[in-house]
């Protein structure tokens, strides 16, 4: 998923600025990528998003991998090492050098399931970007291994709709708009486009839209607890503020993930 969760103070205005924070230096992806690079240390942090140290077991683990990937003559080893390493990195939280290796991956064995592993781990990242110009070039990457799997099998609607939020911070964000479009003419009740047209309500002040959107998305699936967290801000948006903090109580009640929980207790408190 390409979504932001800032605090409530920030929701207001400029909410979701697609996208988050990126843990890597992308300069060298415009320039393609070799199979013997490794994704450098840099890649574990930068000034948007402070270094994790691993621990020595994960250090030793991703040494391991790396030296075996670097070291392999053989095609096939060399695959695996760097699914093994991408698999490793995604794990850790390193999206941007999971997607890396499974890029690697998907130009020794360019399948439809390992150009889609790419595109998707590119589009990760790029929902951890900081600033447009870091999420262009990670948006760029995710599109273009997305526009392979589409040449593959053209009714892919998770690509088509996933690839739509990429045109986002392009120089044709209208592009994202039709695609989206496109994908609910085909399935009025795609979750994913309706999910992704209702983020780009909010973003836009559209909240009427928005609310349209992510009330269809419960209707649909009662469980979502983000359509529900999106519905309450838009609720809170435009002055319903007990069904705002009906649905904030049920998200408390229900989600785990912390950036869910601390945005749903901020408004909470903002709406007393």
């Amino acid at each position: 998923m390409v979504v932001a969760l800032v605090s409530a103070g920030a929701l207001t205005g400029a909410l979701y600025r697609l996208p988050k924070v990126i843990v890597d230096d992308e300069a060298k992806q415009s320039r393609g990528i070799t199979l013997n690079q490794s994704v450098p240390d840099s890649a574990i942090g930068s000034a948007d998003h402070p270094v994790v140290p691993l621990s020595a077991e994960q250090a030793a683990i991703v040494d391991r991998l790396r030296t075996a990937y670097l070291t392999s003559a053989d095609k096939e080893k060399k695959g695996r090492f760097a699914d093994s390493l991408a698999v490793a990195f995604a794990r850790l939280g390193k999206p941007d050098s999971a997607a890396r290796y499974w890029e690697v991956v998907a130009t020794l064995e360019p399948t439809e399931a390992n150009l889609l592993q790419t595109a998707n781990g590119y589009y990760d990242a790029f929902g951890f970007a900081a600033d447009a110009g870091r999420a262009t070039q990670l948006g760029e990457k995710a599109r273009g291994y997305y526009q392979k799997v589409l040449a593959i099998r053209p009714d892919f609607l998770e690509a088509k709709a996933k690839m739509a939020m990429t045109y986002v911070t392009s120089d044709n964000p209208m592009q994202g708009i039709a695609l989206l479009r496109e994908v609910i003419a085909e399935d009025p009740d795609y979750e994913l486009a309706l999910f992704n047209l209702g983020l780009l309500s909010i973003r836009s002040g559209q909240y009427d839209k928005a609310i349209e959107r992510f009330e269809r998305i419960i209707e649909l699936n009662p469980d979502n607890g983000q359509a529900q967290f999106y519905l309450g801000v838009s609720y809170a948006e435009t002055g319903r503020k007990q069904e705002a903090k009906r649905l904030f109580t049920l998200v408390k009640q229900r989600e785990t993930d912390p950036a869910i929980l601390a945005s749903a207790t901020e408004y909470l408190q903002k709406l007393d």
